[in-house]
């Protein structure tokens, strides 16, 4: 009699719930050049490391200094991980032409330096902006490390909204990769 009851209780809980109004979203894509020569280099996308509160498929806003809340209807249309590494990927493609910017392929021995990146923070704040920061490092393929560099960056919103959001933290995106491929482009031998 109990489990009946139970039962009746928890199906009246489902069936008042409210619908839940779900958006999906994409990082904004960069258009890539069209390959009139072959790549010189070769640049590895290697790990891609997320803070734990971001290893999710939830949008994050931070509410002040302390508090982040994941939204419920509001997500990325794959995971963070995988948005962060194809969006960082076509866009060191465009800002890098004469490289071929890849992930690391199981089983494949590729000699070439290696992209690896550590994200902290990747969210939006309350004040009205996009926020991201974290690490970088780039090793070479004989596995030394060349460059390790922090950063930080915001970006303020066009307008209210989850697609001005994205739409900033696109341009945060673009930041680290012209940040990265400056930095490549810097050195002696690049990628």
């Amino acid at each position: 009699m109990v489990w009946l009851l139970c039962c009746l209780s928890l199906s009246a809980c489902l069936g008042n719930r409210t619908p839940v109004n779900t958006q999906r979203y994409s990082l904004p894509e960069v258009n890539l050049p069209s390959a009139t020569t072959p790549p010189t280099h070769t640049l590895i996308l290697g790990n891609l490391t997320l803070a734990d509160a971001l290893d999710s498929d939830r949008i994050l806003i931070q509410l002040d200094d302390i508090t982040i809340q994941a939204t419920r209807d509001h997500l990325w249309s794959a995971s963070l991980s995988e948005e962060l590494r194809q969006g960082l990927r076509s866009r060191l493609a465009q800002r890098l032409p004469d490289t071929l910017v890849t992930d690391a392929l199981p089983g494949a021995k590729m000699r070439a330096s290696r992209l690896q990146l550590r994200v902290d923070q990747f969210q939006g704040h309350q004040r009205g902006e996009a926020i991201m920061s974290g690490q970088w490092q780039w090793v070479s393929a004989d596995n030394q490390l060349l460059k390790i560099q922090p950063f930080q960056f915001s970006t303020p919103l066009a307008e209210n909204g989850y697609p001005a959001l994205v739409r900033a933290l696109g341009q945060d995106l673009d930041k680290l990769s012209d940040q990265i491929a400056s930095q490549l482009k810097a050195a002696p031998g690049q990628p």
